[in-house]
């Protein structure tokens, strides 16, 4: 069970914890803004590809 457990973990959260969490709370901004009345289709498109490029910027910041 262990194992399955850290499976399911390092495929969910991977290399950068930040992007999973990034993830989760552009997922969360999305469904507030849905109950609020707004459509948030938009929400997910731009802020996976910004938070993949914080990202890289931070490597890439952190090796030189």
């Amino acid at each position: 069970m262990r194992r399955v457990a850290h499976g399911v973990v390092d495929f969910v959260i991977g290399d950068d914890v930040r992007i999973a969490i990034a993830v989760a709370l552009l997922l969360g901004a999305a469904a507030v803004l849905e109950e609020t009345g707004i459509d948030a289709w938009w929400v997910l498109p731009l802020g996976v590809p910004a938070a993949l490029w914080i990202s890289l910027t931070r490597v890439r910041r952190s090796l030189r």
